[in-house]
């Protein structure tokens, strides 16, 4: 269900043309994105969410058809973001096409759920302090899950990544939580929440 106020932020929604990148690509898509859009560089309210496909045992993503490029920004700079389209982004030697964009609102879920997401602390029960405490400073009351760790690359060296999922959070919660997210590294593609309706996802 969705607010009657509409979220701060918006998803822009690029289809993408290519056939493999590296499982972890954040960093590599970053950069490739401030090379084509400078303006977005220093922007903390900016969130690019992963890239999806079926992982292979080597850790690269092959990509189908339906592989998007999603980043999440403040409504009022959506249309900054256009000129992306027809643009080649390489990943790690991989070349993705860029196609049309297209504004997708955020929706309210009493569940979300984020593949990444980042704090100071590597260890699992500091990482879920660490979470309880930016909530709290929220006033955000809801239900966490830890799930699956990941070692992501970055130009920092590794960082340790949880997927996570809130749930019982109200409409009003869950549209905070996708607006300004959770930890570190928005821009690498951790912290950048989405509604799901089982709690699969944050186990994968």
């Amino acid at each position: 269900m969705q607010t009657q106020s509409p979220a701060t932020s918006v998803d822009v929604v690029f289809t993408l043309e290519g056939t493999s990148i590296p499982r972890y690509h954040g960093e590599y898509l970053w950069q490739e994105i401030r090379r084509l859009l400078p303006s977005l560089a220093g922007d903390e309210t900016v969130g690019v969410h992963p890239i999806h496909g079926a992982i292979t045992e080597a850790n690269v993503l092959l990509l189908s058809k339906r592989a998007a490029l999603t980043i999440r920004i403040r409504r009022e700079r959506a249309e900054t973001l256009m000129p992306l389209s027809g643009q080649i982004l390489h990943i790690n030697g991989n070349p993705l096409r860029i196609a049309a964009g297209k504004v997708r609102e955020l929706m309210a879920h009493n569940a979300v759920h984020a593949y990444y997401v980042v704090t100071d602390n590597p260890e699992e029960s500091a990482f879920a302090a660490d979470i309880q405490a930016q909530l709290d400073a929220r006033h955000i009351t809801c239900t966490l899950l830890c799930g699956k760790s990941h070692r992501l690359p970055s130009q920092g060296g590794e960082m340790t990544a949880y997927s996570l999922a809130l749930y019982d959070l109200t409409p009003e919660a869950s549209l905070r939580i996708q607006e300004t997210g959770l930890g570190h590294k928005r821009e690498l593609g951790c912290g950048v929440f989405v509604p799901h309706k089982s709690f699969t996802a944050v186990g994968a």
